[in-house]
């Protein structure tokens, strides 16, 4: 039976809907946990069977979703999907830390943002984590609120302009919510590139092996995780581990570092902005789907400098926030459909594209 808890509105009070199988104690443990601080409410506790419904009638700003007793076999993967297509809202995993990772990869990969491994005894540093976890994901929450009430914007599609030569600049690409099979497409489609690629994506580091395996999988070229001091190497893909900034430096090195601190680590923002300041003329920025606006300014910055700037449209993003941004302030100079974006890179490049 689904457990309703309802509260007076409270501006900035984040409104939180648990999805959980389990009941007595634990469940109370939780709801109290989140609300503990008052800065958060919890508005439903339900089964996932009835998930959606409470999804699509109550508009949260925030789904906790308990991995215990979810299968493996697709049944976390689809119910996120279901919520992001009715209502994209973040969705927090809790993940006992028995549980394996391949459960919650799934779902990671579907569109969750964040996971939390917990243990079997809650407790004031759980709870603690917990309520941080929201809090951060409360301004992704906002963000994509306001997008839902704004009207949908379409852009022109010029075509996008040859570069001087292929091995010239940097391609920087950046995705958050919904961003692995976003950027598994680009990366099949970048046949003959041959510039150094650079990829960040909001990824929690239990899932980095799977991730690097999907996108060696796909990938026309060769995909390595980033290193610090690394040599940026042409038709080479650099991915961005989680925790550290990539930042372009002059003589075709990467470095990976801890400051600034930003809601993501790495940024999208930090990327860009360090593109722009290393001969941003010949970079190409690609902003992916993903919630918040992470990536906005730096592609602005990458664009004043002459370089190219591109964003994913909203009927292709899984999450239209980042893209968006990236379009609103003026830093996208071209918003184009999954589909067309790496051809668009080889273009701005001077690489052929492919019939």
């Amino acid at each position: 039976m689904a457990r309703e808890v309802r509260a007076v509105p409270v501006k900035d009070v984040l409104r939180v809907l648990i999805i959980t199988g389990q009941t007595g104690p634990w469940a109370v443990q939780l709801a109290r946990a989140v609300e503990a601080d008052r800065d958060a409410s919890v508005v439903g506790q339900v089964p996932p069977t009835q998930a959606v419904t409470y999804v699509g009638r109550d508009r949260p700003d925030i789904v906790s979703l308990d991995m215990s007793g979810l299968s493996g076999n697709g049944q976390a993967a689809g119910l996120v999907r279901e919520i992001l297509a009715l209502a994209p809202v973040p969705i927090l995993l809790m993940v006992p830390s028995d549980q394996r990772r391949d459960t919650s990869m799934a779902a990671v990969v579907a569109g969750a943002v964040e996971v939390m491994t917990y243990p079997a005894k809650w407790d004031l540093a759980v709870g603690a984590e917990l309520r941080r976890r929201l809090r951060a994901l409360g301004h992704l929450s906002q963000r994509r609120r306001e997008r839902l009430r704004r009207p949908v914007i379409r852009e022109p599609r010029p075509a996008v302009a040859g570069g001087k030569r292929s091995s010239d600049g940097v391609v920087g690409l950046a995705a958050s919510t919904g961003g692995p099979p976003a950027l598994a497409r680009v990366l099949s489609g970048l046949v003959g590139l041959e510039r150094p690629v650079i990829v960040v994506q909001h990824l929690q580091s239990g899932f980095v092996d799977g991730f690097l395996g999907w996108m060696r999988r796909e990938s026309a070229l060769q995909v390595e995780l980033a290193v610090d001091g690394a040599q940026l190497r042409p038709g080479v893909v650099l991915v961005a581990p989680p925790g550290l900034h990539a930042i372009v430096r002059r003589g075709r090195r990467l470095s990976l570092l801890d400051e600034p601190v930003t809601l993501h680590r790495p940024s999208a923002d930090v990327l860009f902005h360090s593109m722009a300041e290393c001969g941003g003329e010949g970079g190409i920025g690609v902003i992916l789907t993903g919630m918040g606006d992470d990536g906005a300014s730096g592609l602005l910055a990458l664009r004043r400098s002459g370089g190219t700037t591109i964003a994913q449209d909203q009927e292709s993003s899984a999450v239209y926030g980042m893209p968006k941004a990236a379009h609103d302030n003026g830093g996208a100079a071209w918003v184009l459909p999954l589909s067309e974006i790496a051809a668009a890179v080889l273009r701005a490049a001077g690489a052929a594209v492919p019939a």
